[in-house]
């Protein structure tokens, strides 16, 4: 998946605090709404492949082999309203994706 992304464009995203904590908090509004519909069996929807693929994007831009920046993923999902379960549960949905992809 890192393939996708060139380190300066990771690197441009995770510099705009704004734009992460922007796009983190749409995802928290997805986030509730699958919590409360099906949950992870519900079927994808087409603005939640954009959602996922835009969390996903900050994800990376956050990840690093020595976890500099985690902490900083963790206050942006903590500013834009995301609870560790929402991440957690925004994760599994998004590796569901890429296995329905797949299919």
């Amino acid at each position: 998946m890192n393939d996708q992304y060139s380190q300066e464009q990771l690197a441009a995203l995770r510099d705009n605090e704004a734009r992460c904590v922007r796009v983190l908090a749409a995802c928290r509004r997805f986030a509730v709404n699958v919590s409360g519909a099906a949950g992870n069996y519900a079927t994808f929807a087409q603005n939640e492949e954009v959602l996922l693929e835009s969390f996903h994007e900050i994800e990376l831009a956050h990840a690093s082999p020595d976890g500099r920046y985690e902490q900083l993923f963790v206050e942006r999902c903590q500013r834009a309203g995301l609870t560790s379960a929402d991440v957690a549960m925004l994760q599994t949905r998004w590796q569901q994706l890429q296995q329905y992809e797949e299919d």
